[in-house]
């Protein structure tokens, strides 16, 4: 009996072990998926909705190849943008480096009778930067900076990133006045979607520009502000590239300044009553963010808002850092699109461990007695989003809803009902602040409002697809119906009715587009579905 017992026993400890084993395996590739960085740009065949005709390669016949005068990277393939469901053919990508390469491309289009596209970091979702059989300027070699720094004016090339932006000015102890809360995004890209970020004061960038340079579609350069070409300011800035090329920029920039960070925890009911108490208005207040819990004991409901203030102690500022722990950035977000642990460990990190392993300035290192994290506004506005970049089969969505202050509980209640219903994978929400727009011709916001930044992820299929789908056009009434708007550089989900509802100027702008670019040489997906 003990010689049959023992080596069942031998097997069931080594079928164990291998069991083990095997799990340690799995888990191990699914820490190395979730947190190492990829090898190549993610690709993707998946389009979303539907539709074959983009992704046939165009059958353009040119009579002249394309020239030297026309620095070409690409001639004919495909191009795609950061939602990975946007593949389309197009007849070539132009690397542009000065405003000679604009015009000779433009003219290579006026001769060939081809459409017109600027992109930068093509993070908007929804076609904007480029066209079916279209020639794309990519604007990301057009990127020279000179600054003013007695008058704190930066000109700007608009093909460069707000990355570059900082690195130069950090060492000039200045920072921007306001940008896009990632730094990768180009300033043409920028000026084109009118984007905020965690500056709150003074919300968008449009009250930043001082003036700006357009090439137009006949081949003018215009000088536009406020009071020189106006009507050509107001409806370029925010006006996703179809008025013309936004060749460079004045824009004011601040000093840079040390500030202490403070996250505050409430319910998503009190977030509004304590945001007007406590920052609104408050000088000493240098930037200001909220966002939701994702976990799901305090689902949509627990809120944090993070407040960084002036100090009132001498501490010298310290130079820009790279950012540290990517890897355990990226881990965490990609645990948490896989269900409630996944949650639940991501905002259990926000809460405890963030404040450990921020780029914080010791209070030894400032010599200073106040409590909390001192960091730079340089630091604390530098985020690269490294830790997005991923190995994982499927992509992230981004959505925003603008929505006046008062609204709030009811729109989160709303929003909470939709993603549960629609089974939507939400993985973020950001509380950002924006200020009544009186600039920009398709102004979001009408009056004060918070901007909800939502973060989706999606698999690569039409199921997910639809899915989202229905969750954009739900949330996009929701928003509507609490007098609020919704960001037009996402997936054109919405219709004409909506778009018009939440844009009461839209067919203005549409009508000024074809006065000062009456042949439509400027294009993209989102003037072809809606302005025509």
């Amino acid at each position: 009996m003990q010689n049959k017992t023992l080596p069942s026993r031998r097997r069931r400890w080594l079928i164990a072990l291998l069991l083990v084993a095997s799990l340690l395996v799995v888990a191990a590739k699914k820490f190395f998926d979730y947190s190492v960085a990829p090898a190549k740009d993610k690709e993707s065949d998946f389009v979303y909705p539907p539709n074959a005709d983009q992704t046939k390669p165009t059958t353009l016949v040119l009579q002249a190849p394309p020239t030297a005068q026309v620095p070409f990277e690409q001639v004919g393939g495909y191009i795609n943008d950061a939602s990975y469901l946007n593949k389309t053919a197009v007849y070539g990508i132009v690397k542009v480096a000065t405003v000679q390469d604009i015009q000779n491309a433009l003219q290579f289009a006026r001769d060939h009778k081809l459409k017109v596209t600027a992109a930068g970091s093509r993070h908007s979702m929804g076609g904007h930067t480029f066209a079916k059989d279209g020639l794309v300027l990519d604007m990301r070699g057009f990127h020279q900076v000179r600054l003013d720094k007695e008058h704190k004016i930066l000109n700007v090339q608009t093909g460069a990133t707000w990355k570059q932006l900082q690195l130069f000015l950090d060492p000039q102890g200045l920072s921007v006045k306001a940008m896009q809360s990632i730094n990768i995004f180009t300033v043409g890209g920028t000026l084109s979607v009118n984007a905020h970020g965690i500056a709150h004061n003074p919300g968008q960038v449009a009250p930043t520009v001082r003036s700006f340079r357009i090439l137009l579609s006949n081949g003018d350069i215009k000088q536009c502000s406020p009071t020189e070409n106006a009507e050509l300011f107001h409806h370029a800035l925010g006006g996703y590239g179809l008025m013309g090329i936004i060749l460079d920029v004045d824009l004011d920039v601040v000093d840079n300044e040390m500030y202490l960070w403070k996250t505050h925890y409430m319910d998503y009911k009190d977030f509004a009553s304590y945001y007007e108490k406590n920052v609104e208005g408050n000088p000493n207040i240098g930037l200001a963010y909220g966002r939701l819990s994702m976990s799901p004991s305090t689902f949509l409901a627990e809120t944090a808002i993070h407040t960084y203030e002036k100090t009132h102690t001498d501490v010298p500022l310290v130079p820009l850092k790279l950012p540290r722990y990517v890897w355990l950035d990226r881990f965490i977000i990609n645990f948490s699109k896989t269900g409630d642990t996944g949650r639940r460990f991501r905002w259990t990190m926000e809460k405890y461990g963030e404040p450990r392993l921020h780029n914080c300035l010791s209070r030894n290192e400032a010599m200073s007695r106040e409590e909390g994290c001192l960091v730079s506004r340089n630091q604390e506005m530098y985020d690269s989003m490294d830790y997005l970049n991923n190995r994982l089969r499927d992509t992230d969505i981004l959505q925003e809803y603008f929505v006046p202050h008062d609204k709030m509980p009811q729109f989160v209640d709303g929003l909470r009902s939709v993603v549960k219903g629609n089974g939507a994978n939400l993985i973020n929400v950001t509380i950002r602040i924006v200020r009544k727009d009186d600039i920009t011709t398709l102004n979001y916001a009408k009056q004060d409002m918070f901007a909800y930044v939502l973060y989706f992820n999606q698999k690569f299929n039409e199921r997910e697809g639809r899915i989202l789908q229905k969750t954009t056009t739900d949330l996009i009434d929701l928003a509507l119906g609490l007098d609020g708007t919704y960001y037009l550089p996402y997936q054109l989900f919405y219709s004409k009715e909506q778009l018009r509802k939440a844009y009461r100027r839209v067919d203005e702008f549409f009508a000024t587009k074809r006065i000062y670019d009456p042949d439509e040489l400027f294009t993209n997906k989102f003037y072809e579905k809606y302005g025509k």
